[in-house]
């Protein structure tokens, strides 16, 4: 009988997308830690600690049908149906929404990690170590320009293999080139994946479909390149008869990155066919990328009605999550 030896792999002991961290990679992952928990003290940010499981249907409240799919779900002896964290910023307004935090500081932050199987299609991973913020009482342009100007403080001490490239846009573009049009909740999610993806033939064809293809411009111009002026979109477009708020968001993103100023190893620009999968986002969003790497090293944005979901009381938000996992393989190691 032949003794096959066993293969000595991190994959052979640990499942697929989860990882173990030896003294040297533990001791440089907690210097990182201290260091944005440090700085984020220093923008008075209280730190709060997530459970690790929490109810399913919290989860579900802010998900999709096709992101579901994705969700770990268990049985507690009570019956009760379950999950692993899969979203930190749900969990984190959920839990200030509580009746005895209310009084409390409101500009919170913590870490924690993130559980979801998304399968084969999106990539193997299913545990992810996030450092997030949020600040539940503002969403506008100053709170939004206030936590980008945080953010260039975490990043400019952090040695990267290239600069951090913010990229901003507001859902509020979308939806208010949509007015017009009589879509349903899906057709819409399906339109935002194509013009995320910047696929102008199906988008063209999306909307002959439905006789919509007077728009197509407006789509088109904002899958063609970032907007570096604010005045762009809102002239070229001023026939079309499109709302008000569209042309207030597009002056109000230029603004914003106007404002930011020169930060060392950081650069902003803004996108308006940036249009997170997470449906709670309302206004204002954001991701950060290092050259070299597709997953994103930061993400957030503004979200006016999760709070309310979970206390009956309406309050503006906004926040940002770090993916320390992707941050950590675009830092410059000494």
């Amino acid at each position: 009988m032949t003794h096959n030896p066993p293969e000595f792999s991190e994959k052979k002991w640990i499942p697929d997308g989860f990882h173990f961290f030896g003294p040297n990679e533990s001791s440089e992952r907690r210097e990182l830690l201290n260091s944005l928990s440090s700085k984020l003290k220093e923008f008075k940010y209280s730190e709060v600690f997530l459970p690790s499981f929490d109810y399913s249907s919290s989860f579900l409240l802010t998900m999709s049908a096709e992101d579901s799919s994705a969700l770990y779900r268990f049985r507690d002896s009570d019956g009760n149906e379950i999950s692993p964290s899969a979203d930190l910023t749900v969990q984190a307004v959920k839990g200030m929404a509580g009746f005895a935090h209310r009084k409390e500081n409101q500009r919170i932050f913590y870490q924690g990690k993130i559980f979801r199987d998304y399968g084969r299609k999106s990539g193997s991973r299913k545990e992810i170590l996030q450092v997030g913020a949020e600040h539940i009482g503002g969403s506008g342009a100053p709170a939004i320009l206030g936590i980008l100007k945080e953010i260039s403080g975490l990043f400019s001490g952090i040695k990267l293999r290239s600069p951090l490239t913010v990229v901003l846009g507001n859902v509020g573009v979308f939806h208010s080139v949509l007015e017009s049009l009589e879509l349903s909740r899906s057709e819409k999610r399906q339109l935002s994946f194509l013009l995320y993806r910047k696929n102008l033939p199906e988008i063209r064809r999306f909307l002959e479909s439905r006789n919509a293809s007077r728009i197509f411009p407006v789509l088109e111009s904002l899958c063609l390149g970032f907007v570096s002026h604010k005045e762009d979109l809102g002239k070229k477009f001023a026939s079309l008869g499109l709302s008000n708020s569209f042309q207030k968001i597009i002056s109000e993103t230029g603004e914003i990155i106007g404002s930011l100023g020169k930060t060392p190893g950081v650069e902003f620009c803004s996108d308006y066919t940036l249009i997170p999968d997470l449906e709670y986002y309302t206004g204002f969003v954001f991701q950060g990328y290092v050259s070299g790497s597709s997953e994103p090293v930061l993400t957030g944005g503004a979200y006016d009605h999760l709070y309310e979901l979970f206390s009956g009381t309406q309050k503006d938000a906004c926040g940002f999550a770090i993916n320390v996992d992707a941050l950590e393989a675009v830092l410059e190691r000494t």
